[in-house]
């Protein structure tokens, strides 16, 4: 299993490791992220009180003979579904339905960042005590953007209960969660509540609301120099640097073979 480094998001392929994919924070990952957010939210509410059953996800148990504030109180039954949208498959309101809006690549620079190389410093310490750090390069960096949109869906049986919920969601979204979200690998660059629309199910009122997030991610790949270059030469003059004028050490040579991929696991 593939776990992105600095997102936590799991895959369970292997084409990943394969192609020496770190991150690609692109379609998966955001729709989860946003569910747990919004979920972490209204778990602290008291109306609008969101409860996971065992296994994660909403607490949606037989409401017959439940007392209607149940829920509020306790922990009985979440009051608010929050789950990705074609995972609905139980009629549960209100409801927040996450979803994918689509995504399309954004190059980051002409080349896709492809001359970017990664370095690790290695301290050579001398016998006259001279300090030297050579930056020895451990990757070639590749990377890109994607821009798309993640849709929120509102749905509730009242018109004030749909109301609130996308007043929260949007307010998470642009203020309260924005710096966490960022720092998770997830930009929103925008956001934006659609028209309110009503229907009719089962001979009752639906309300409706999308809340549309613009948002921005990054896809890297790492790729060992170890797989590109067989071997790095360093050149290394030793000399007493406090005694002037300087004179290298005479019939001082060093002839040393060195792997690149020794060197970097014996830094870690």
């Amino acid at each position: 299993m593939v776990t992105w480094s600095g997102t936590g998001s799991p895959h369970k392929t292997d084409l990943f490791r394969i192609y020496n994919v770190v991150q690609n924070s692109q379609l998966s990952y955001p729709k989860e992220l946003i569910v747990d957010v919004l979920s972490d939210e209204f778990s602290r509410d008291s109306y609008y009180h969101f409860v996971r059953d065992q296994w994660g996800f909403p607490l949606v148990p037989d409401h017959t003979d439940l007392p209607h504030d149940a829920g509020i109180n306790d922990d009985v039954t979440t009051r608010v579904y929050i789950a990705e949208k074609f995972r609905y498959d139980v009629i549960y309101y209100p409801s927040i339905l996450v979803s994918h809006g689509g995504a399309r690549s954004v190059p980051i620079s002409l080349n896709r960042n492809k001359e970017t190389v990664q370095y690790e410093a290695t301290t050579v310490i001398d016998g006259y005590g001279n300090q030297k750090i050579f930056q020895t390069p451990t990757h070639f960096v590749f990377a890109g953007a994607w821009e798309g949109n993640i849709n929120v869906e509102v749905q509730t049986r009242g018109i004030r209960a749909r109301d609130d919920l996308v007043e929260l969601v949007t307010l998470f979204c642009t203020d309260i969660r924005f710096e966490e979200l960022l720092r998770s690998g997830l930009l929103i660059k925008g956001v934006s509540a659609g028209a309110p629309s009503e229907d009719t199910d089962r001979n009752d009122k639906l309300y409706k609301q999308v809340v549309t997030l613009e948002v921005r991610s990054e896809w890297r790949r790492h790729i060992p120099v170890s797989s590109v270059v067989d071997a790095i030469n360093f050149c290394v003059d030793f000399a007493d640097l406090q005694k002037e004028p300087i004179v290298v050490a005479p019939n001082l040579t060093i002839n040393t073979s060195v792997e690149l991929l020794g060197e970097i696991q014996s830094l870690t």
